[in-house]
């Protein structure tokens, strides 16, 4: 169930931060900030995945800036 969320995510990465697979140097533990990630493109990144601005999930996302934490985050909003 986790892999069809992980590949969303990182075909939204992909299309907002214009990266791919081997720019995840840690894999999905890679800081989004070491790939451009900043406060517009998290407001992009919120968009593209449908993730609902005014509920606490953006704040959880942003605790843990990673392609594993996300995963985590969005498999249990």
């Amino acid at each position: 169930m986790t892999e069809p969320l992980r590949d969303r995510i990182l075909a939204a990465l992909a299309e907002v931060l214009y990266v791919e697979g081997p720019d995840f140097t840690d894999g999905d533990d890679t800081d989004l900030r070491d790939l451009g990630l900043d406060s517009v493109r998290f407001v992009l990144l919120m968009t593209e995945l449908g993730v609902d601005r005014e509920s606490a999930l953006p704040q959880r996302l942003a605790d843990d800036l990673t392609v594993a934490g996300w995963v985590r985050e969005l498999a249990d909003p």
